[in-house]
């Protein structure tokens, strides 16, 4: 494994350090955890973006009622 150093502001540094304890954690393990979940996040994320353009550069785009559907899913989720 490999370190790194970040520098902190005060605030996040605290509350890292005060999530940590919480849950039983060291702050670097929590971190760590954190930046594990970012980065497969936005690797779906940018997978996605990617299928979106090659089907956008196909011609390939959502009708007017997959769109209204997805903006019900979401204003409902929201709504909870």
């Amino acid at each position: 494994m490999t370190g790194i150093f970040l520098n902190l502001p005060e605030d996040l540094s605290n509350s890292l350090s005060d999530l940590a304890k919480t849950n039983d954690q060291t702050a670097s393990y929590l971190a760590m955890d954190v930046l594990r979940d970012y980065i497969e996040h936005e690797k779906t994320l940018t997978a996605q973006i990617e299928r979106a353009v090659k089907e956008a550069d196909q011609g390939i785009f959502a009708t007017d009622d997959q769109v209204a559907a997805m903006r019900a899913m979401r204003w409902s989720r929201n709504a909870s």
